[in-house]
């Protein structure tokens, strides 16, 4: 993975450029696919606002800090602070402290709102010298399909640096929208975007010709500082509808999914017509695919409503269908493949071969050096994170991972270690019935150590394969026998695909959407579908 190159002005100090390194590794570990997006579009001048949904609790910040060059300054709620490791890598890395009404009880309004005051003057003297600031509008991280209400600290912080940067005589400095795309934040070995869209345009300044005008309602209960309420207001309103645009929002994440079922059916539909080998795309392109479908979708539902309303209830039940089948849309087309005895008998073979090995040295590795932690951190997770906070339990389960789990690695290589190459060893002068062992007592017992060490995070990886191998295999064997059986209608449901995949396919036929060479973004605050067009003819 190749990350950005900082730019000369803004180089981190050498303990950013330590937890920024280890964030990489454990990033490219968690997922087995990263891409960057436009960020050779981020404005060389001023300094830049940060901001996007939270959706992945810790991952995000991990995300942006290991993707967006320069040396980012993070806010964080202050409970993070007293949490153990991470507090100390938050006060490393020059994180700022949020207190929430929520996590102040006790301690006064007033005292939390100076302490908030200060937070925004300090970020904003940041962004205002041309430093680079990331928070998360929404304020909590959350698990909806869709940006939650967005609060004024990202308008407060960007009005305050402004005014600063041009008391200093500095350019201005910008607010950028992030799009963070997952294919899931919680799973290990999925897939991650982050896309950079571009500054959102700034009205002029409160007591400034033109600037946005305070409502009756904001001038009897801010007086004098109804204005900057009004500028406020006016930032975060274009925010909102800029972060659910460039994060594909839906209102539920089945839409999601049926959004993202329908780009891979019209995909394989194009591919399959070129006859050209059907394959994953790389996450952007598919992200890109999503929004032309989700554009496409949402521009006919106004247009022609009857034809979308019929269309998604037929796509709807036949996803159920696919569903219950565990079929992708690239396994429909291959039917006689999969009922033919050759192969059956290959994911006969593969899956005896995975469980075999699972059964003997790779999964009794795994399971000795990966279940006793990953116990004691779902255990400790569970008193410590609370139902409101389950958004951020991937990302506390990574981060609790990487101190637990090699500790304990190095507590139980010692001992075993030394059992199994030490000369004074009692397995020494067991008569035991294997072939290795004997072997391996001729290594130095701490060479042994090392070894053991070594293989409790690769049997853990070993394990991980063969499983997946296992369970693909015993799928196979088992769709391949219900075809066989003729218990499913398989004409039915190839027919049913083909035409609904056609029918997505041309729903998007003779418009201009995302991608098109003369397709020109929307502006801040408009959704892709607001700007679709039909295609004049030539």
């Amino acid at each position: 993975m190749k990350w950005a190159e900082d730019p000369e002005h803004l180089t981190p100090n050498p303990g950013y450029r330590r937890v920024r390194s280890i964030n990489r590794g454990l990033l490219e570990t968690w997922f087995r696919e990263i891409s960057l997006v436009d960020l050779d579009t981020l404005p060389n001048e001023g300094g830049i606002l940060f901001t996007s949904w939270h959706p992945g609790g810790l991952i995000d910040p991990m995300l942006m800090m290991a993707a967006l060059p320069g040396k980012l300054t993070f806010a964080a709620k202050h409970t993070l602070f007293k949490t153990p490791l991470l507090g100390s890598i938050l006060k490393v890395t020059g994180a700022q402290p949020v207190h929430r009404a929520q996590d102040t009880e006790g301690d006064g309004e007033t005292n939390r709102s100076q302490k908030n005051t200060n937070l925004i003057e300090g970020l904003g003297n940041a962004v205002g010298n041309g430093g680079r600031v990331a928070i998360f509008p929404e304020g909590v991280s959350h698990l909806e399909p869709h940006p939650v209400r967005l609060r004024t600290g990202a308008a407060r912080i960007l009005l305050h640096a402004i005014r600063k940067a041009r008391d200093e005589g500095l350019p201005d400095p910008h607010i950028v929208p992030l799009g963070l795309h997952y294919s899931d934040q919680h799973r290990f070995r999925e897939r991650v975007s982050l896309q950079v869209n571009n500054p959102l345009p700034i009205p002029p300044l409160p007591g400034e010709k033109d600037c946005p005008e305070p409502t009756v309602e904001e001038i009897e209960n801010f007086k004098e500082e109804a204005n900057e309420r009004a500028w406020c207001r006016t930032i975060t309103d274009l925010l909102g509808l800029e972060i659910k645009r460039c994060n594909q929002a839906q209102e539920t994440w089945e839409d999601r999914e049926l959004v993202w079922r329908a780009r891979r059916m019209v995909h394989i539909h194009r591919a399959t017509e070129a006859n050209v080998p059907i394959g994953p795309l790389p996450f952007d392109k598919a992200l890109l695919g999503s929004r032309r479908v989700r554009a496409a979708w949402q521009y006919q539902s106004i247009h022609d409503s009857e034809r979308t309303a019929k269309l998604e209830e037929e796509f709807r039940e036949h996803h159920y269908a696919m569903e219950k089948l565990g079929l992708r849309s690239w396994e429909i087309n291959n039917r006689q493949k999969r009922i033919s005895k050759r192969a059956l008998f290959k994911n006969l073979v593969y899956w005896i071969w995975s469980i075999s090995w699972m059964l003997g040295v790779v999964s009794w590795g795994a399971i000795i050096g990966s279940i006793p932690p990953y116990m004691s951190i779902r255990v400790l997770l569970n008193r410590i994170v609370d139902d409101s906070n389950k958004a951020g339990l991937g990302s506390m389960k990574l981060l609790y991972s990487v101190a637990l789990y090699p500790a304990y690695w190095l507590l139980i290589s010692v001992p075993i270690g030394w059992l199994i190459s030490a000369p004074n060893s009692p397995i020494q002068d067991l008569k035991l019935p294997s072939i290795i062992l004997p072997l391996l007592a001729n290594f130095p017992w701490p060479l042994m150590v090392l070894l053991v060490l070594l293989w409790w995070p690769i049997s853990a990886r070993l394990h991980l394969r063969l499983y997946a191998r296992a369970t693909r295999s015993w799928r196979a064997l088992r769709l391949g026998f219900r075809l066989r059986s003729g218990s499913v209608d398989w004409d039915g449901l190839l027919n049913t695909h083909a035409m609904l995949a056609k029918e997505l396919a041309i729903i998007g036929e003779g418009l201009v959407l995302p991608g098109d060479p003369d397709w020109v973004d929307p502006k801040p605050g408009v959704d892709d579908w607001e700007v679709v067009k039909m295609r004049t003819s030539s």
